[in-house]
């Protein structure tokens, strides 16, 4: 690999080794939960260990997933960035699928790579961690299991999800022709990256079937907790929906919020390219739109399910009794809440590393661009300014949506698990502390992602800036 391709391919092993951390952490809980409680009673242990470890891998799914959108969003953003190198190759004589296949390759040593590291970070850190807890009296004294076999399953999961999304991702080679390498424009141009009418009847097929199996789902819930199983189906369908449809939902979004930055050149440079490059536009946002709808999913879910319980166990006994239970029963909510926000967090993370390496790819491949702002009188401070609103835009779509889709879903999960206990249907309950919390952590986050690419992108002088490469 070159130097240019282990710079792009940084952050696929990046995903990878978070991905294959957190899942191999998790299976080693699980193995925790197992050994703390085998001593007491071996056939409860095993029971509860399929349960912990069902949870586990529902968590890790929920990972990988957010690992596939955002490392095939990173290979788009890598192929838009090689465009001249590529067209370079096809003319030369070189096939699109084996160019397409050489990115899938860099990515699958990527994937290798890191999900190793993350393999063996995660078995290190367990085992220190378990020791130290031991030493200090906080964990009990056992032979604990150090390795399982599972634990490789996470790892394998991360290599493969990285590389099925690098080929995924890379399928923009397709579109470079020839004839690009001798042009010095080598933007894609704006008329490639409407979408397709086959792309269209894809995001109608799932919105539609998807938002029809959640209500569905909704319906089946107020006779069957049952109704889950139709609703979280359905939500998946919908969601992917939503993913796909990402390129024409996120830049319109971008240009509305646009007019509230005034009237600015910077404002309307920031909210005019989010139109006129949808598709860059969709990829630094749609994956903090999974972590925000993913983590504010969950804390609604939790919420509105307590509030259902609570007013059934109201109704149900009498003051007394009431009292006690629901002080209990809010203790195990606030605890479930706090380890379901932290599961979920490796969704953000993920997003978090998609957000800043798109950002900073996007920077480095208009250069030309920038360059030329700057000839025609635009000052350093003015494209600082640009750069930063575009991740203020990306930012802000992304937590609003991602907030909606979030509240949507963990009312429909709630309603389709207890709709039977609540013998109808009930609002949303949001906790708006939490959610806040979550908002202004996407938005700070956003912020501080234009930063590096924002400096690096006054360092280079008009001219060099300027000069075909």
């Amino acid at each position: 690999m070159t130097a240019r391709s282990v710079r792009d391919q940084f952050v696929t092993g990046l995903i990878a080794f978070v991905s294959s951390f957190f899942g191999v952490a998790l299976v080693m809980g699980s193995t925790l939960v197992r050994d703390l409680v085998v001593g007491d009673d071996p056939e409860a242990a095993g029971t509860l260990a399929v349960a912990v470890m069902s949870v586990a891998w529902v968590f890790i799914g929920i990972g990988a997933y957010t690992a596939a959108v955002v490392t095939s969003n990173t290979f788009n953003t890598i192929v838009a960035g090689r465009v001249r190198e590529i067209a370079q190759y096809r003319l030369l004589g070189a096939t699109a699928s084996s160019l397409r296949r050489k990115l899938a390759v860099e990515g699958l040593v990527a994937g290798v790579v890191g999900s190793l590291a993350g393999l063996l970070a995660a078995l290190s850190t367990y085992r220190l961690v378990v020791q130290t807890n031991v030493a200090a009296g906080d964990l009990p004294d056992l032979q604990y299991s150090w390795f399982e076999p599972a634990t490789v399953a996470p790892a394998i999961v991360a290599i493969v999800t990285v590389w099925l999304a690098a080929y995924v991702g890379s399928r923009a080679v397709a579109r470079v022709s020839p004839v690009q390498a001798l042009s010095a424009d080598v933007e894609t141009p704006a008329e490639q990256l409407r979408m397709g009418i086959g792309r269209t009847v894809v995001m109608w097929l799932l919105l539609g079937s998807g938002l029809a199996l959640l209500l569905g789902g909704v319906a089946l819930g107020l006779v069957s907790p049952l109704g889950v199983l139709v609703a979280f189906l359905g939500g998946v369908l919908s969601f992917t929906g939503v993913i796909v449809g990402s390129v024409a939902i996120i830049p319109r979004l971008m240009a509305l919020v646009g007019r509230a930055f005034g009237r600015s050149a910077a404002a309307q440079l920031a909210s005019g390219n989010a139109v006129r490059s949808p598709r860059s536009a969709s990829r630094s946002s749609i994956g903090m739109v999974i972590g925000v709808a993913l983590t504010v999913m969950f804390v609604v879910a939790l919420a509105t399910m307590s509030s259902i319980i609570l007013a059934d166990i109201a109704k149900e006994v009498d003051a007394a009794v009431a009292a006690e239970e629901l002080e209990m029963f809010m203790t195990v909510i606030r605890i479930v809440t706090t380890i379901m926000v932290a599961l979920t967090a490796v969704s953000a993370v993920l997003a978090a590393i998609g957000m800043v390496s798109n950002l900073s790819l996007s920077v480095l491949q208009r250069r030309r661009e920038l360059g030329l702002l700057r000839a025609v009188g635009a000052t350093g401070a003015q494209v600082r300014a640009m750069i930063v609103t575009e991740s203020a835009l990306a930012s802000i779509v992304a937590v609003g949506f991602g907030a909606i889709l979030g509240v949507f879903y963990g009312w429909a999960g709630a309603q389709a698990t207890f709709g039977a206990v609540s013998r109808g249907l009930v609002a949303p309950a949001v906790p708006w502390q939490l959610v806040i919390a979550i908002v202004g952590a996407t938005v700070l986050l956003g912020a501080l992602a234009a930063v590096g690419p924002a400096i690096r992108a006054t360092r280079i002088a008009p001219i060099e800036a300027l000069r075909v490469t």
